[in-house]
């Protein structure tokens, strides 16, 4: 495994996401009720930047075209995407967030 530190946890405070580029990677952070998911940070429909859309609650929605995902299982829940988002295995070490990539 190979888990690299993407941010800090006191920079993503509970109901929020961040973008982070990561080994040439982007990917989309969040915070839902204290537990922190990783998942690919540009949509499977057409590359829109997650991490400048809205989070509801546990979905993230793109904000080229609405598609929506789950961020604690990457799944598709509305399109106009067709795919489900890649997820990343996350783990918190003191003040760390680091993501297996």
């Amino acid at each position: 495994m190979n888990f690299v530190e993407i941010a800090k946890v006191d920079e993503i405070p509970a109901k929020t996401m961040k973008g982070v580029s990561v080994n040439g990677k982007d990917i989309l952070i969040a915070n839902i009720n204290g537990n922190y998911y990783a998942l690919e940070g540009k949509c499977t429909h057409a590359g829109g930047n997650l991490s400048k859309g809205k989070l509801d609650g546990k979905i993230v929605i793109c904000p080229r075209h609405g598609s929506k995902f789950d961020v604690t299982t990457g799944n598709r829940i509305a399109g106009p995407a067709k795919q489900n988002e890649t997820t990343y295995e996350v783990k918190i070490e003191g003040n760390s967030i680091k993501v297996n990539i």
